[in-house]
């Protein structure tokens, strides 16, 4: 080991390596057993599941077109059940086969990193790393024919031939720049933190743009924003904003798979090639002190630094979010938007710098600015609040998370799923079925 630095509640090792722990009952010294961040295990993923479907645990993102189309709807955009139809074949041609498709190459690039990485089975492109060219060849010929599957229906729908080459193409644009800067900017250092390089600031920008494609592709197909420059502006800066605030908290988490928890410090082991830079670099500011595993440590629960990027992100986020609601219901008021704006920023700083009352402040700016639009006489005043609305309840959500529940839904939202699931699953399978599916270990 070259040294330990210690800074305000961590230990960052600065050594190029150093082993994990092996399994088993480990104590220091003092008799006290460091806690290491160590997900639950999980059934390693089938080279065919991954082939269908890359990322499940990203399959939220896929909600952004849907909701963007219809809060234009909400809003009082004038849509067909032609639009409606085009709306869905888009959205299924993105999420199911462009997108999977970008996943896929960013894990066959990432392959070597991810099968050296600490929490082992990441879900990406299976391992081992011997089986490297078989992995690669099939997961390279099943993107290749989902983009030939875009190509066909491209050509096969002439009235959506444009949107589905400008969706594909913008998608893959921001992989190109993405895997340039990554490239740059990872496997460098085992220093933790590493450096904030030009590169992966860059990146920490970069990752907001994907949420732009997805949440204007459904905004664009129900409303002609070529004639409403600014909303296109507003929302593509919110959407921009909020994309970096979710993946940077996000790789936040992430970054806690490298860490040991000791006597209430984080301790930070990590190598050059796992490329992981772009996380390791976010922990500067994540909150000192821990007293639980990091696997189940809620970090963003805490208060954070005004200039951590996820903060920064989200005030972006939430002050365009206001500016695009008024936008849509009333789109030429300067002096509306103006209102807007200072309202999503005041309310939005109050969200970021009271972290232990954040659903009570959200509600609490949520009742402030709908009073406000009701007042000013803004049309639809609802809709109008839904942006700003929907993006601070997503950071109620991903700010309550953990590196062991990043990526799945809420127990209370998996529990009242459960009812109805179950309900349905024992009439199908029948009683006596379904008692011994229930006592069955696994």
């Amino acid at each position: 080991m070259s040294g330990v630095e210690r800074t305000d509640g961590f230990t960052v090792s600065t050594s190029a390596f150093r082993a994990p722990p092996a399994v088993g009952d480990q104590r220091d010294g003092d008799g006290h057993r460091p806690i290491t961040a160590r997900p639950a295990a999980s059934r390693p993923r089938s080279m065919p599941g991954y082939l269908v479907m890359p990322r499940p645990k990203d399959a939220v993102k896929g909600l952004l077109m849907p909701f963007t189309f219809l809060l234009a709807v909400a809003a009082g955009a004038d849509v067909t059940w032609r639009t409606v139809v085009r709306a869905l074949i888009v959205w299924g041609v993105l999420e199911l086969l462009v997108y999977p498709a970008r996943y896929q190459w960013n894990d066959i690039r990432g392959f070597v990193a991810d099968q050296s990485h600490p929490g082992h089975d990441r879900g990406r492109l299976p391992g081992p790393l011997e089986r490297v060219r078989d992995r690669v060849t099939a997961s390279c010929a099943v993107a290749l024919a989902k983009l030939a599957a875009v190509a066909a229906l491209a050509l096969a729908l002439p009235s959506l031939s444009g949107v589905l080459w400008a969706v594909t193409g913008a998608v893959f644009g921001v992989a190109v720049v993405y895997e340039g800067l990554r490239a740059r900017g990872t496997g460098r250092t085992a220093t933790v933190p590493p450096p904030a390089r030009p590169a992966v600031v860059a990146l920490w920008i970069v990752v907001g743009a994907g949420y732009v494609v997805r949440g204007t592709a459904g905004l664009a197909l129900a409303v002609d924003l070529g004639r409403r420059p600014a909303l296109a502006v507003s929302a593509a800066v919110a959407l921009w904003a909020f994309g970096i605030a979710f993946v940077t908290s996000r790789w936040a988490l992430e970054s806690l798979a490298f860490a040991t928890a000791d006597h209430g410090r984080l301790t930070w082991t990590a190598r050059a090639e796992q490329a992981r830079e772009h996380l390791l670099a976010l922990v500067r500011w994540l909150p000192p002190g821990i007293d639980a595993d990091p696997a189940d440590w809620v970090p963003l629960r805490r208060r954070t630094p005004w200039a951590a990027p996820w903060n920064l992100a989200l005030l972006v986020a939430g002050t365009a979010a206001a500016v695009t609601g008024s936008l849509l219901v009333t789109p030429s008021s300067p002096g509306h938007s103006l209102v807007a704006a200072l309202l999503g920023a005041a309310t939005t700083a109050a969200v970021i710098r009271l972290p232990g009352r954040r659903p009570a402040v959200v509600l609490a700016g949520a009742v402030l600015q709908l009073l406000v639009l009701v007042l000013t006489g803004q049309p639809r005043p609802l809709a109008a609040l839904l942006p700003w609305l929907a993006v601070m309840a997503a950071h109620l959500v991903f700010s309550g998370r953990s590196l062991r529940t990043t990526g799945r839904p809420s127990g209370r939202l998996r529990s009242l799923a459960a009812v109805p699931c179950a309900a349905l699953a024992r009439a199908v399978v029948g009683p006596a079925t379904w008692e011994a599916l229930r006592k069955e270990p696994r």
